[in-house]
């Protein structure tokens, strides 16, 4: 085997630990934390269980949902934790050891139970020492010794666009084909005109009497069904959402 058939980064940790008197350990826990990072990264997460919790899902609630990125460098998990969207800083200590900091999120008000669930959900994921991914599955552990378990879902791909789009506080009457439904209404900037948007957004929930402006994923559908839209929208963050009365 050659040099040029290692990875790039591992050679340049090779080199500089060679020119520093470093222990091979060190690239090889280099590579494996950079490793952990990618499998994390690569897919969004949903939690499915947790002992003694009724997890949202279905009828119950929006799923919990984690996803985690890099930005400029550095880890940052987001998503939405049974009421409010939320984001918060992480680091991959070493492999599956995992620290996450204290998270900001959206000021939303909810009926209870979910209020409860989202506070005690984000008090925990700060105390989070440990996670394993085996294929689909996630677990994440905690210095008191809970466990919570994930699923992997579907992540919009790297092509994906930034966009930013106003959302109206009610939907309207409209045609699907052949179906009358309602659709949201929809514009880029403020003084666009409302716009029609006749399909879902993923992982958006939602709540009539809400106007919000959302940081949305767009992404090309290759080879659409002629009754499906060829673009798909997939939620980044709730940018802002304000109560509108009538």
């Amino acid at each position: 085997m050659t040099l040029a058939s290692f990875p790039r980064s591992l050679v340049r940790c090779l080199a500089l630990g060679a020119a520093a008197g470093l222990a091979l350990a060190a690239c090889a826990s280099t590579q494996s934390t950079a490793a952990s990072d990618a499998a994390l990264a690569a897919s969004r997460w949903e939690l499915t269980n947790w002992t003694g919790h009724a997890v949202p899902h279905g009828d119950n609630g929006e799923p919990v949902i984690l996803n985690f990125s890099q930005e400029n460098g550095k880890g940052r998990v987001s998503g939405r934790a049974g009421c409010n969207q939320f984001s918060a800083p992480y680091s991959v200590r070493g492999p599956g050891q995992l620290t996450i900091v204290e998270a900001v999120t959206t000021r939303m008000a909810c009926p209870e139970p979910a209020m409860q669930f989202e506070a005690d959900f984000l008090d925990k994921l700060q105390a989070v020492n440990q996670y394993a991914i085996t294929g689909q599955q996630m677990e994440m552990k905690t210095l008191d010794g809970q466990v919570m378990r994930f699923h992997a879902r579907e992540k919009p791909g790297a092509a994906a666009k930034i966009k930013f789009v106003y959302i109206a506080s009610q939907k309207v009457p409209c045609s699907a084909d052949v179906m009358r439904t309602t659709c949201l209404q929809v514009r880029e900037r403020k003084e666009d005109p409302w716009q029609l948007w006749y399909g879902n957004i993923q992982g958006f929930n939602f709540e009539p009497g809400i106007a919000y402006r959302l940081r949305i994923l767009e992404e090309q559908v290759a080879n659409p069904p002629a009754d499906a839209s060829s673009v798909k929208w997939t939620l980044d963050m709730v940018v802002e959402q304000e109560v509108v009365k009538k």
